[in-house]
């Protein structure tokens, strides 16, 4: 580590350049710089305030080159105090960074430059690892938005050896492990932060498998997000204030955790031990919902085993022959207890597309939280979009009409034109105009604007088997009156785009306030190749229209390195 300053204590503006007027100096009022202060984020440091009371900080980066992206933030007192001085993120790996700060001590206002040295990045070395980070390739930038800092969420599918930890019980997911790979890039593409995974990820014990997912910022500026057995909060100098087992009744955390308005947490879990009505004891996969309160402590959970029907095998029959399903003889019925006797002992429990409590029949992937009725949104990969009530009771599902139970049936919406006529359907059954469901979908988020998001994969689009060509996905918006039971299309994206921007996995749309924009990152473009280099693609798209106003190829420089999501980091909330 380099590290050098420059000082100057006469009172300047401090607006868009920290540098100005700084004479040559070797001193510093400040005490040592440590990098990587709490050893899982190296892209970051702690310049230690040296047992002094300093206050109204300000940090920049300054970009590497001609065209590089400062970074720059406030930083509140209470957040030196946290650290012990002032906090510095957004360091380029393996290079000697410019870093200006501005303080006040003992009532003057004080400016210094630093030189600080980050590593480079070092990442799991894996028998099919032929690069590090995935390359971020800016395709076009609008001028308000190349301030942005995008974190994105990928994970490495293919780890050797990754099967030697097995549930003893029947079904669960723990033995599904992949590395998680996540870091920040600026609108040039460079890497400026990223989570050292092995701090965490350990596939020779329970606790160390899985997937680290579902990452969102919190209200207080915060990282939260989830892998196997834990979950986890940090701020992004990485200092840990969670890092809490599941409690005992849930296992399996992927997918997604969300902070509610109540100041709770909503997990993607499944059951540790469920038993089924026909009398065997099953770990169920990816089929539970989770709330916990800020010190860690269970509020509720939603069974939606019992709450949507495990036995609709739609979807599933376009996943492929390994789908586990009844047996073509038997006669699937309206009640769970019958369904689950006709079973027999023939049908294999895990984590295998099927029928079933204990097999993968719902795949969620995410959730919301509505607070104007205290009810949630999930998006279910093989059964559709639902939202369920406190009283987990279904208010409504949106999702194509074959293959529900009568009750759930009724809460099947009704697609509707702009003046609430429901729309008509051709002989091959679609609708007129350009409605259509979501497909083995992903993220189906409240927009702020009376509105829902989803993010349509495509896969399975009809029911239809897997096809290699002529696949589309699209970001969607949908408005729901949920008293009269009728859904809107109002907007998509991406349909026009074809195979160049389908993800048949994974991917999200969320919908950003600041800048009125739809943030869509279709994170798995060509996976569906035999080496699955995937080269996913982040668009942000200004609100209502078709415009593009930032996008950035993202190519992946190992096979299985597939994107999961991406979203937008707040600096202003963050320290």
């Amino acid at each position: 580590m380099i590290v050098m300053t420059e000082q100057n204590t006469t009172a300047l503006p401090e607006g868009a350049c920290l540098t100005a007027k700084i004479p040559d100096s070797t001193t510093t009022r400040l005490g040592s710089v440590v990098v990587n202060p709490y050893r899982i984020a190296p892209l970051t440091a702690v310049i230690r305030d040296g047992g002094q009371s300093i206050g109204q900080a300000r940090v920049r980066v300054l970009g590497r080159g001609e065209q590089g992206v400062d970074i720059d933030y406030q930083v509140r007192d209470s957040t030196l105090w946290q650290h012990g001085g002032i906090p510095v993120f957004g360091l380029y790996p393996d290079h000697v960074n410019l870093v200006e700060v501005a303080y006040t001590l003992n009532g003057e206002r004080v400016r210094e430059r630093y030189q600080i040295y980050a590593p480079a990045v070092r990442l799991p070395t894996l028998a099919c690892q032929t690069g590090a980070l995935p390359q971020v390739e800016p395709l076009k930038v609008d001028p308000s938005l190349k301030k942005r800092l995008y974190l994105f969420n990928h994970l490495l599918t293919e780890i050797p050896g990754n099967r030697q930890l097995k549930w003893n019980a029947q079904g669960g997911a723990a033995e599904w492990d992949s590395v998680g790979v996540n870091w920040i890039a600026d609108t040039r593409g460079e890497v400026r932060w990223y989570l050292d995974i092995e701090r965490l990820h350990d596939s020779s014990h329970v606790d160390g498998l899985g997937a680290s997912m579902g990452f969102q910022q919190t209200a207080d500026g915060k990282l939260i997000w989830g892998q196997g057995q834990r979950y986890y909060k940090h701020d992004l100098l990485g200092r840990p204030l969670w890092d809490r087992r599941l409690p005992a009744k849930f296992a399996d955390f992927s997918h997604e955790i969300r902070e509610t308005a109540r100041g709770s947490y909503l997990l993607r879990v499944a059951s540790s031990d469920t038993r089924r009505d026909d009398g065997k004891q099953v770990r169920t996969v990816r089929d539970h919902i989770l709330e916990v309160d800020a010190a860690g402590e269970v509020v509720d959970f939603w069974d939606l085993g019992r709450i949507l029907d495990p036995y609709r095998a739609e979807l599933l029959h376009t996943l492929g022959k390994v789908a586990v399903l009844l047996p073509d003889e038997s006669a699937k019925g309206d009640e769970l207890a019958a369904n689950e006797r006709l079973e027999g002992d023939n049908l294999p429990f895990g984590d295998v597309p099927g029928v079933g409590r204990g097999r993968n029949w719902a795949h969620v992937n995410s959730i919301d939280y509505d607070p104007s009725d205290d009810s949630i949104i999930i998006s279910a990969r093989h059964q559709g979009v639902a939202k369920i009530g406190r009283d987990k009771q279904v208010k409504w599902i949106l999702a194509a009409e074959q293959g529900w139970n009568p009750a759930l049936r009724e809460k099947l919406l009704t697609p509707v034109d702009a003046q609430g006529t429901p729309l008509a359907r051709d002989a091959q059954g679609r609708y007129e105009g350009d409605f259509d469901w979501g497909w083995t979908q992903h993220t189906a988020w409240l927009t702020g604007k009376g509105t829902l998001s989803v993010f349509d994969n495509g896969w399975g689009r009809d029911f239809a088997p897997t096809k290699l060509e002529g696949n589309y996905s699209r970001a969607v918006e949908y408005r729901i009156d949920e008293a009269k039971g009728t859904v809107q299309q109002v907007w998509e994206y991406g349909r026009e785009r074809g195979d160049a921007w389908y993800s048949p996995i994974t991917s999200v749309v969320e919908y950003r306030a600041d800048s009125d924009t739809q943030l869509i990152y279709s994170a798995s473009v060509d996976f569906l190749t035999p080496r699955k280099l995937t080269r996913p693609l982040l668009s942000e798209v200004k609100y209502g229209t078709q415009e593009v106003l930032s996008e950035f190829r993202v190519t992946s420089l190992q096979p299985g390195n597939v994107g999961y999501r991406a979203l937008v980091i707040d600096l202003d909330r963050a320290f």
